[in-house]
């Protein structure tokens, strides 16, 4: 059986984090309808508004070719003006098409989903061209609401450019009739009036594709009990360990500098080499011995070769060094119960050096 949840058991709402990591995988939710409406109201209405200076430029061009054709001689240099000139032309009449559709096909993805960039959505997926995966696809929810679609926009449009073409067919049969200056004109009206019926028919199908696509991704995305709970403990954990690294950091940015501290140090008192604590004891501050530094490992080495280049007093007790590393942090007097132990090795550094306590 299969340890995948049950959709009856996905209850939850996508919390923000399964929508980031949904949109870091490319899945994203986009209506196809939408967009496809979007772009043909765009396209009918750049075609209405330069439908006219389409055809003076296409009219000039047409002059221009018939006028010339008998006295341009072909050469390639000539040709390669000839290309350039209509290429111009073309470019004039359909450019401003392409740059609409494509602002318009850009604008519209980006304003149901925003800008994503996911190169997991490029990575090649064996269930991409796995047969049975593919008919697992064509017979789900988005499959036969897809087959409903496709089905919905004949029913739809059809019956809509059958009875507004039957209304024009006088007119369409006669426009042979009628002088190009005027069939262009009407022929364009017809046009537009049929694209602005068509988009008035399938902006309804597009606002139902609208409606399902987002309930289908937010569907998709719904999380069990369990995946609520992992995820609230993953960020918790998180949460926690971003505290601690914070804690450690400002612990030590505030200690001082290790070789100032050590500069203070009556003595260093090692493992040998895995612990290394330096103390101080000055009867002015206070009644009991501070350690101004602590370390294991690589820090104990620190410590101990500081000591040697300053001068200071290296004394190997293991216990004690243990004790004073495990029970006393940096900046703190050491603990009653390490008094006797710690005045022995001060009586023996302050009797080698001669000298007292200051």
């Amino acid at each position: 059986m299969s340890d995948a949840p049950d959709r009856s058991e996905k209850q939850f709402d996508p919390t923000p984090r399964r929508l980031a990591k949904a949109r870091e995988d490319g899945q994203v939710f986009r209506s196809r309808e939408f967009g496809s409406v979007a772009l043909l109201a765009v396209a009918a209405g750049v075609i209405g508004l330069g439908a006219g200076p389409a055809m003076g430029v296409l009219r000039g061009l047409t002059a221009r070719v018939y006028t010339d054709a008998g006295q341009v001689v072909l050469t390639p240099h000539s040709v390669q003006g000839i290309v350039l000139e209509l290429g111009a032309d073309v470019l004039l009449i359909l450019g401003p098409l392409f740059v609409a559709v494509t602002v318009v096909a850009v604008g519209v993805n980006v304003a149901q989903s925003g800008w994503v960039f996911s190169p997991k959505a490029l990575q090649p997926k064996g269930n991409r061209i796995s047969p049975a995966q593919g008919a697992k696809r064509l017979f789900s929810s988005k499959g036969l609401f897809e087959l409903v679609k496709a089905l919905a926009k004949v029913a739809i449009v059809g019956p809509v450019v059958y009875a507004t073409v039957q209304t024009w067919m006088p007119e369409i049969l006669a426009l042979h009739l009628v002088p190009f200056e005027a069939a262009f004109p009407k022929a364009g009206t017809w046009t537009l009036l049929l694209l602005t019926q068509m988009l008035l028919a399938l902006g309804l199908l597009a606002g139902a594709d609208f409606a399902f696509e987002k309930w289908k991704y937010t569907q998709d995305l719904k999380m069990t009990r369990q995946e609520v709970k992992d995820e609230a403990k993953d960020s918790e954990g998180d949460a926690q360990f971003k505290a601690r690294r914070r804690q450690i950091a400002r612990e030590r940015a505030s200690r001082p500098r290790l070789d100032h501290a050590i500069l203070k140090a009556d003595v260093v008192i090692t493992n040998p080499t895995h612990y290394a604590v330096a103390l101080a004891y000055s009867p002015e501050t206070g009644p009991a011995p501070v350690v101004l530094a602590k370390g294991m490992r690589k820090r104990a080495l620190a410590i101990k070769a500081l000591a040697a280049e300053h001068g200071v007093p290296t004394v190997e007790n293991v216990p004690l060094a243990r004790a004073l590393h495990a029970s006393v942090e940096e900046g703190a007097p050491i603990d009653e119960s390490l008094y006797t132990a710690v005045a022995a090795v001060l009586a023996e550094v302050y009797r080698l050096r001669g000298t007292l306590p200051s």
